[in-house]
């Protein structure tokens, strides 16, 4: 009994120490999901390294990276172009966050208010059909490349 207790142990502390897989694909092929995307990203900065980043509104390690960009925003945005991808972490129920920032006039401004003032006053329960579909796309990207946190920063196709 005792060596099958052993043996249990050991097969868990290596199966548990086993790295997770950080990115499903090759670097060219995040570039290219990525590239597909692109366009529906909230931007920050023009700098000439691009960040891409999927991030959820409600996750604390996200607003503390968003709060992180505008703090050094001088120094960040004139050496980088950040992406910011809404992706929503399951258990957070943050979709319909992620769906009124999609469906704001300025959606850079909404991100401001709903994660770092933590004003929740503009949220909808209505959205657009375009929103919606944008969500899903973000959604199908980000489960190729294997996003399993957030934030998910990646340059030059490479997780971070």
């Amino acid at each position: 009994m005792k060596y099958i207790i052993l043996i249990y142990l050991i097969l868990f502390t290596v199966v548990s120490a086993t790295p997770k897989e950080k990115q499903l694909v090759s670097s060219k092929v995040a570039m290219q999901l990525l590239e597909s995307i692109k366009k529906d990203a909230i931007v920050l900065g023009s700098g000439e390294i691009e960040v891409h980043a999927f991030i959820d509104p409600l996750c604390k390690m996200s607003q503390r990276y968003l709060s992180l960009i505008y703090k050094r925003n001088h120094e960040i945005f004139s050496h980088y172009t950040i992406y910011l991808y809404m992706h929503e972490i399951k258990a957070k129920k943050s979709k319909q966050h992620i769906l009124t920032i999609m469906d704001a006039t300025s959606p850079e401004r909404m991100i401001h208010n709903i994660m770092i003032d933590k004003d929740m006053s503009a949220l909808v329960s209505r959205h657009s059909v375009n929103s919606r579909e944008l969500f899903e796309d973000i959604a199908k990207v980000a489960k190729t490349i294997g996003v399993n946190k957030r934030p998910y920063i990646m340059i030059g196709g490479k997780v971070k």
